[in-house]
C-alpha cells in the first residue's frame, strides 16, 4: 500500500501531511562504550578468520580494515606491510601489489601477474584472491572456495562451499557463521555486521546479519565505513574517531595520524627512521626487497642474500632457483615426505604436526581419502564429517554423504527427510526439530506451517483465538501506544554552503537520481561519491528520500522556518515512527497512514507541520515543483545550496 500521494501534498499547502518516514534525531538510546582502538568488541590480540573475516590482524592482535598499504590483507590472517616486502600499494582486493611494464619472472620473482585496469601488476601472490609465485599468473583460490598456500603458493585441495558447510567460509576454513564478526550461510563467504545489527541463526545453519546499521558516536569508538561498519579508524584508508565518516587520507597523499585525523606525513629521514625509506614511509623491519638503515633510500638485495642489520648479506643456498623441492635451512629436501614436504623452493612442512594429521602428496599437506577405515561419520568428498548437516547427511560408516538441501530436506537421524512447511504441517508450526506440532503451546506457538515460538521465553502465552496463531504479546502493538514527544526533539538544521561536494559530484548525482534515490541509477552514483568524497556522500545522504516520505523535504525547510515549526516536524516524525515501529514490514505502510490521519494518535502533531508549505512552495528552494517534480534536479539544487559552493 503507498503512501499518500504527492498531489495531495501541493493541493494542501504544498505538503502529504499522511505519512512521514524520518527518524528524530536525539531519539536514540544507546550510550557511549569505553573506548577500544578497533572500535568494536573484539579485544586485541584474539584476531582470527572468526574474527576478522573481511579484514587482516596488526603485529598487536588487531583487527584492521586490510586496504592499508602499511596493513595490507583480508581473511583474518596477518596483515601485510606493502612497502617493506618491495610493493608499493594495496589494491583493491587488499593484496599488495606495484605496477609493471611488462609483468613477468623477471620482472615479478616473488609474486604472480594480473592485470588491473589496462595495467600489467605485480601481486605479492600470498592472498586467496591472488595466489602464485615466480611471474607465474595468479588464481583466484577464493572463488573456489580455497586458500593460497603461502608456502608453496598454490591453492590448498580442501574447499570450504555449501557441500561442506552450513555456516560460512574463510578461505577453505569452515565457520559457525553465527557471529557478528563472522555471519553467513550455506557455505558461502562470511561478513561482518554493521553497527547496529545482529547475526540471527537460521534453522538450516549459519546465519544472516538482520537489523538496520546504526555507526556512530553511540556506539563506534572507530570511524563508520560507507556500509554502516564500525572499522578502527586507524587506516590511510579509513581513518576516524568516536562515529565519525571514516575519510580516505591516502587518496589526497596523507596519512592517519596517531589521533587518527588526515596529516601530511613528515619526510623520511635518518632524523625519524631507524630503517631504511620509500618515499616518506620508514621501513623499520627490513626484508630483502627493502633493506637499509639509518633513514637511507631502501634498496633490494641480490638472489640469495639476506638483510642483516640494514645490510645485504649471503643467505641460505637453498631456495627456488636452486631447488625443486623444499627447504630445511640450507638443505634442499625432496618434499614428498610427510614429515618434509614441499615444492618449488619453499620452507618444508612437516604434515604429520597438522590437526587433524596430513600426508603428503604432490607437495602439499593433504587428508588422506575418507573412507571407513578412517571416518566414524559419512565423508564429504574427502573429508570426514559427523553426518548431521542438512549439506552432509549420512550414517557413521565413512559412506559419501548425501546433500539433502539438493531435494529441499533437512538431516534428520542421519537421513534426508522432507522440511516441515506450509504443505505438510498447515494447521501446525514447525519445531527446531523439524516436528510439525499443533501450535498452540507456550512454548511452541504458531501455525501455517512457520517456525514455532517460544512465547514462555517472551514472557508471554499462545494466543490461539488469532489466525495466525502468535504470543499474545504480539498483539496490540501495531500501532503501538505513543507516550509523547520526547523534550528537545527538533529537525536539525543543516549549515548552508559547506563547499563539501564539487560540481561534478553533484551533477552526477543529479542526472542519476532523476527517477528517484532508491532507483538503481542513484543508489550506485551515491555509493560512487561515497567512495570518492566520503564528506559530500555525508552531508548529502539525508536529503536522499522519496518526496512521498517527506523526510528529506522537512531537512532541507529547517533553516527557512521557525524553531517551533522545526520542533512540530520533528515530533511529528517521532510519533509514526514510534507508532510504527513493532509492524512487519508488510503493515508498515498502513500504520502511517492510519495514525497520521483521520484522528489517527498522531494526526494532531501532523496537522501542525503545516508551517513548512511556504519554504516548499513553488518557486522556493525546497519546493519539487519548482523542479518540475524531478527529483533529480530537486536533489541537485538542495545538494548545491547546503553541501557545494550554492546558490
Amino acid at each position: 500500500m503507498r503512501l499518500a500521494p504527492v498531489g495531495r501534498f501541493f493541493a494542501f499547502l504544498f505538503l502529504v501531511f499522511g505519512v512521514l518516514v524520518f527518524v528524530a534525531p536525539g531519539c536514540g538510546r544507546t550510550s557511549l562504550e569505553p573506548e577500544s582502538l578497533d572500535g568494536s568488541t573484539t579485544p586485541p590480540g584474539s584476531c582470527g578468520p572468526s574474527t576478522c573475516p573481511t579484514g587482516c590482524c596488526d603485529g598487536n592482535g588487531t583487527c584492521r580494515t586490510g586496504g592499508d598499504t602499511r596493513f595490507c590483507g583480508s581473511g583474518g590472517f596477518a596483515c601485510s606491510d606493502c612497502i617493506a616486502i618491495g610493493f608499493d600499494s594495496c589494491g583493491a582486493g587488499k593484496v599488495c601489489g606495484r605496477t609493471v611494464s611488462d609483468c613477468s619472472p623477471q620482472t615479478c620473482p616473488n609474486g604472480c601477474c594480473t592485470t588491473e585496469g589496462g595495467r600489467d601488476r605485480c601481486l605479492a601472490g600470498t592472498a586467496g584472491s591472488a595466489c602464485g609465485r615466480a611471474g607465474s599468473e595468479c588464481v583466484d583460490c577464493a572463488a573456489e572456495g580455497r586458500a593460497c598456500d603461502v608456502g608453496s603458493r598454490t591453492c590448498g585441495r580442501g574447499r570450504c562451499d555449501a557441500t561442506n558447510c552450513d555456516g560460512c567460509c574463510v578461505g577453505d576454513q569452515c565457520l559457525s557463521g553465527r557471529d557478528a564478526a563472522a555471519c553467513g550461510t550455506r557455505g558461502g563467504q562470511c561478513n561482518t555486521c554493521a553497527a547496529g545489527q545482529t547475526c540471527r541463526g537460521q534453522i538450516s545453519g549459519g546465519g544472516l546479519c538482520e537489523g538496520t546499521p546504526s555507526c556512530g558516536p553511540q556506539n563506534c569508538a572507530g570511524c563508520c565505513a560507507p556500509n554502516g561498519q564500525c572499522v578502527t579508524g586507524a587506516d590511510a584508508v579509513a581513518c576516524g574517531r568516536q562515529g565519525a565518516a571514516c575519510q580516505n587520507c591516502a587518496s589526497s597523499g596523507r596519512i592517519c595520524a596517531g589521533d587518527r585525523t588526515c596529516q601530511q606525513p613528515q619526510t623520511c629521514n635518518a632524523a625519524n627512521c631507524a630503517g631504511c625509506c620509500v618515499g616518506n614511509n620508514c621501513v623499520i623491519a627490513t626484508t630483502p626487497q627493502a633493506c637499509g638503515a639509518g633513514g637511507v633510500a631502501c634498496r633490494a638485495c641480490g638472489v640469495n642474500q639476506v638483510c642483516n642489520a640494514g645490510q645485504c648479506v649471503a643467505g641460505s643456498t637453498c631456495n627456488p632457483a636452486t631447488c625443486a623441492g623444499c627447504c630445511i635451512g640450507d638443505v634442499c629436501a625432496t618434499g614428498n615426505q610427510n614429515t618434509a614436504c614441499g615444492n618449488t623452493g619453499a620452507e618444508c612442512t612437516n604434515c604429520t604436526a597438522q590437526n587433524p594429521t596430513r600426508v603428503c602428496q604432490g607437495g602439499t599437506c593433504q587428508l588422506p581419502a575418507c573412507g571407513p577405515a578412517n571416518c566414524a561419520g559419512c565423508c564429504a568428498g574427502n573429508t570426514c564429517v559427523q553426518g548431521v548437516q542438512d549439506n552432509a547427511c549420512g550414517p557413521t560408516n565413512g559412506q559419501q554423504c548425501s546433500d539433502c538441501t539438493a531435494t529441499n530436506q533437512v538431516c534428520q537421524g542421519r537421513q534426508c527427510r522432507d522440511r516441515c512447511g506450509p504443505a505438510n504441517c498447515a494447521a501446525g508450526c514447525c519445531g527446531a526439530n523439524n516436528q510439525c506440532v499443533p501450535g498452540f503451546a507456550n512454548n511452541a506457538c504458531g501455525s501455517g506451517g512457520g517456525a514455532c515460538t517460544n512465547c514462555t521465553q517472551q514472557g508471554s502465552t499462545c494466543n490461539g483465538l488469532v489466525a495466525p496463531r502468535v504470543c499474545n504479546n504480539q498483539q496490540n502493538t501495531c500501532p503501538a501506544a505513543y507516550g509523547g514527544c520526547p523534550a528537545g526533539t527538533t529537525t536539525p538544521v543543516t549549515p548552508a554552503l559547506q563547499n563539501l561536494c564539487t560540481e561534478q559530484d553533484l551533477d552526477a548525482l543529479g542526472t542519476a537520481c532523476q527517477g528517484g534515490p532508491t532507483t538503481a541509477t542513484c543508489v550506485a552514483a551515491r555509493q560512487v561519491v561515497a567512495a570518492t568524497n566520503a564528506a559530500c556522500a555525508t552531508c548529502v545522504e539525508p536529503f536522499a528520500v522519496p518526496f512521498a516520505e517527506l523526510r528529506g523535504l522537512y531537512l532541507c525547510a529547517a533553516p527557512f522556518v521557525s524553531a517551533a515549526c522545526n520542533g512540530f516536524t520533528a515530533c511529528a516524525v517521532d510519533c509514526v515512527d514510534d507508532s510504527c515501529a513493532q509492524c512487519v514490514a508488510a503493515s508498515v505502510d498502513q500504520c502511517r497512514t492510519q495514525v497520521s490521519q483521520g484522528g489517527g494518535q498522531c494526526s494532531a502533531a501532523v496537522n501542525q507541520t503545516a508551517c513548512v508549505g511556504p519554504a516548499v512552495g513553488n518557486g522556493q528552494l525546497c519546493g519539487p515543483q519548482t523542479y518540475g517534480l524531478s527529483f533529480g534536479g530537486w536533489y541537485r539544487a538542495v545538494s548545491d545550496h547546503f553541501c557545494g559552493n550554492g546558490p
